[in-house]
């Protein structure tokens, strides 16, 4: 074997390995993407769980929200700013899932089930009045795609105290 034939090898087994590097970093690229989805889905999920826990461990919470969800106006500012808290946090938890389901980072599924839920807060009585100021909060995207979907939402989509119908006013 000539020296220029051990060259030509080491050129092919150089390839060759380059080709192997190249496809084990896609590898560990794909692998890497696939648990920064499930730790990005698990992690809004934790919040969202932390927030419906919130009436359980604070059991005077569901008091305000069923005043502030019926009509906003005749809560206290106390009550307003308990329950914006309680609804903002549910709006932001909303963006989050937004910009995360652009990124691939949670599925659809998800998605929608964080937007759905702003989208029945703010179509309550109260949460109506309180969306028109809190919208400007919020990011323009989440906030012009929560108008959409309350401007195309059938006159007889359910909203947050017909899914939870103990808060509404008079049903304790």
């Amino acid at each position: 074997m000539t020296l220029s034939d051990l060259a030509a090898l080491g050129e092919a087994i150089g390839g060759v390995a380059v080709l192997i590097t190249v496809l084990y970093l896609a590898y560990q690229f794909r692998q890497t993407t696939i648990l920064e989805r499930t730790a990005g889905q698990r992690d809004l999920l934790s919040k969202a769980r932390d927030w419906v826990e919130l009436t359980t461990t604070h059991p005077e919470l569901v008091e305000v929200l069923r005043n502030a969800l019926n009509d906003w106006n005749s809560a206290t500012p106390e009550e307003q700013e308990r329950a914006n808290g309680w609804m903002l946090s549910a709006a932001l938890q909303a963006e989050q899932a937004l910009y995360m389901w652009r990124e691939k980072l949670i599925n659809e599924q998800s998605y929608n089930g964080f937007i759905n839920v702003v989208v029945a807060i703010a179509r309550t009585p109260g949460g109506a009045e309180w969306w028109q100021y809190a919208r400007n909060a919020l990011g323009k995207d989440i906030s012009q795609l929560v108008d959409d979907e309350l401007r195309v939402a059938p006159s007889d989509a359910p909203n947050w105290l017909d899914v939870f119908p103990h808060l509404k006013k008079g049903d304790i």
